[in-house]
């Protein structure tokens, strides 16, 4: 079943301002037994929606089953908002778990790698920089259209950080791409 607007808000309410989702109460049409639809709602309706799930990559997303399917919560968003869904949804806070609507933005893969958080396991401290330790010296490269574009080999960790920041600001970059440490589990948009 393909949902629409009017299917998502049936089933869930969306608070633009805190970016929750909760269950409504199901109307019986939705089940083939009674049963299911007693228990379905005496568990679930007025509850908050979603599981938290990591992805492959480390990336921590609010995850909503509707009709056996997973589906993203900042996705599910779009839909409840009656947006045309888009390629990707960025999370304009780089706080993947902060949906509010004023937080989220229409997205492209392309678009989406120049707002990226400081992965956890970055040892420099600085996106873009780290440790060659056969030249003993720190390499500065960037990602940029799916390829790597090599900055140079410093052998001062603030040069090679200075030469990655302008490359970012000459090709679009956001102003916090790389600045903090991904922070998944604050969901106060703080």
């Amino acid at each position: 079943m393909e949902l629409t607007t009017e299917i998502v808000r049936e089933l869930l309410d969306y608070d633009q301002e805190t970016g929750i989702f909760v269950w409504k109460v199901r109307e019986r049409k939705w089940f083939n037994r009674e049963q299911d639809f007693k228990r379905w709602n005496a568990r679930f309706a007025g509850e908050v929606a979603g599981t938290l799930k990591k992805g492959v990559t480390g990336y921590v997303s609010l995850t909503i089953s509707v009709f056996g399917k997973l589906h993203k919560a900042h996705r599910l968003v779009f839909i409840w908002m009656g947006e045309v869904l888009p390629d990707q949804v960025d999370h304009l806070n780089r706080k993947s778990l902060d949906n509010r609507w004023k937080n989220l933005d229409a997205s492209s893969a392309k678009e989406n790698t120049k707002n990226k958080s400081r992965q956890s396991n970055n040892t420099s401290g600085v996106t873009g920089v780290s440790w060659n330790k056969a030249t003993g010296k720190w390499s500065a490269q960037v990602w940029l259209c799916g390829k790597k574009k090599h900055l140079g080999l410093f052998t001062d960790l603030s040069e090679a950080a200075q030469v990655v920041k302008e490359f970012r600001l000459a090709n679009g970059y956001s102003d916090g791409h790389g600045k903090e440490l991904a922070v998944y589990l604050d969901n106060t948009g703080s």
